[in-house]
Parts: C-alpha cells; structure tokens; sequence
C-alpha cells in the first residue's frame, strides 16, 4: 500500500520489486565510486571533504551542524583531514577570530575523482541501454524523484552522496 495526500492505493508488487532493483543497482555505483576514497579516508571524513567541497571554507562549528554531528566530533575529523592533508585551517578573511576549514588540492582532487567515477559508471550504463530506454529511464527517474519528494543534491552532499 501506497500514501500520498491521505489518498491509499494498491502498489502492483512487480512496481516495487523493479524499483527495488534499480536503487540497489544505483546504490552499487555508488558504494563503487567510493571505493578508492575509502581507502585512504573514513566515510565520515569523506562526507566533511564532500561538504566544503560544496560550499568551500566553513567554520568548523558551521560544518558540524551541516552533517549534524557534535562540534568535538568534528573537530577530531578536521584534526584528522589536517594531519592527512585533505583539508586546511585557514583564517577567516572576515573576522580573524575565526578559523575556518577549506579544502587542500589533495582533498578537492579525491572529491572530484569519486565524483567522476561515478560519473563514468552511470554513463556506461546508459550507454548499454538504446536511446528509447534512456529516455524511459529519464523520465521514470524523473518521476521517483518527484514523487518521494527528494531532495536537493546540496542537501545529499552532507551523507557524501
């Protein structure tokens, strides 16, 4: 059974089972396009890469909120992605108060590579489909998205995705 609006409707099995199959076969592009990364940082240092490098230098208090940990944990990972040079403190060009924690080359190129890889991954497999099913995967992704109300990409950045 389906809800949307209050409205109750009966989901054909073969619907779910399908839809099931392709999130699985998105999701193993996506556990594939991190495995390099994984190798040299933690998922959850990864996902702080992900966010700076979304919206470039942030306080480390204002980072913690993004991927909603505690600002002691984020500290220990930015203490961490320092030492491995993924990331650096800098000072904050508008109070000299504030340290804030951007990206090194090391840490944007690891970003942009997996980012990449997954990129590549996707292509090939629409590539295998003809034109007519790429279009029907389009518009049937499309419409998932639209329908679990998904949201944006920035805001998927903060679990690394």
């Amino acid at each position: 059974m389906a809800t949307g609006e209050g409205v109750v409707t009966e989901v054909p099995d073969e619907d779910v089972d399908a839809t099931i199959g392709a999130s699985l076969a998105l999701l193993g592009v996506v556990v594939r396009s991190l495995g390099s990364a994984l190798e040299q940082v933690t998922l959850p240092q990864y996902r702080a890469l992900v966010v700076i490098a979304e919206h470039g230098p942030l306080r480390s208090g204002d980072l913690a909120e993004q991927l909603g940990v505690h600002q002691s944990t984020m500290t220990r990972t930015v203490d961490r992605l320092v030492a491995g040079g993924w990331a650096a403190r800098q000072v904050s060009p508008d109070s000299r108060r504030e340290v804030m924690v951007g990206l090194t080359g090391r840490g944007h190129d690891l970003v942009a590579q997996v980012m990449e890889q997954r990129r590549r991954e996707v292509a090939q497999v629409l590539a295998r489909a003809g034109e007519s099913d790429r279009r029907a995967i389009r518009t049937g992704l499309a419409a998932f998205a639209a329908a679990a109300g998904e949201p944006e990409p920035g805001e998927l950045r903060s679990l690394g995705l």
